[in-house]
């Protein structure tokens, strides 16, 4: 039977990161894309309410999909000082958990305004460039580099270093499971 890694969103830019990390640290593994809630408001507000959606996220996909022996949940949130930050959580059928954090940026204040009023990001981001679900390509961080850096690419990372204890059990011997800051 393949390795299955069940991740939790069926977004393309989440889950082509998904696929191209662990292609390459399980070869021959098999992503399960699977939409899952997060438990949090469609857009997390801070690192409490966005780390618990990626952790939610990740434990809702690894119970969903039957013999996964990984689940990834990424969340995307804004902090309420007008930043884009991003977290990612794996959490493996054994228990081991970990959680990592991925770039963090300032969005445009006219846009930071409307999110903390209760839009959610991807929406207002096309309305203010005249895009169409941009958050399923490159996202607002490809939007505001353009180009240079996409949202698939900018989940790799965080992914990546998420890996870490699973992929160095030895170097990291407890289950890895930071604590969640407060929930905002």
């Amino acid at each position: 039977m393949s390795f299955l890694i069940a991740v939790g969103s069926t977004n393309p830019a989440k889950t082509t990161a998904v696929k191209a990390i662990c292609e390459r640290a399980y070869p021959g593994c098999t992503v399960v894309p699977i939409d899952v809630p997060s438990g949090v408001p469609e857009q997390p507000i801070g690192p409490g309410q966005t780390s618990t959606g990626a952790r939610n996220r990740a434990r809702a996909a690894l119970a969903a999909v039957e013999g996964a022996r990984m689940g990834m949940g990424l969340e995307g949130g804004v902090d309420p000082d007008g930043s884009l930050i991003n977290c990612v959580a794996v959490v493996e059928a054994g228990g081991r958990e970990n959680l990592t954090w991925g770039v963090r940026f300032p969005l445009p204040p006219a846009v930071v305004a409307r999110v903390l009023a209760g839009e959610e990001l991807g929406p207002v981001m096309d309305h203010v460039t005249g895009r169409n679900e941009s958050k399923k390509k490159l996202g607002a961080v490809g939007i505001l580099t353009n180009g240079l850096f996409t949202r698939a690419e900018m989940w790799q990372g965080p992914l990546a270093c998420a890996l870490m204890p699973f992929l160095h059990p030895d170097l990291y011997p407890a289950p890895a499971v930071p604590p969640l800051p407060p929930a905002t």
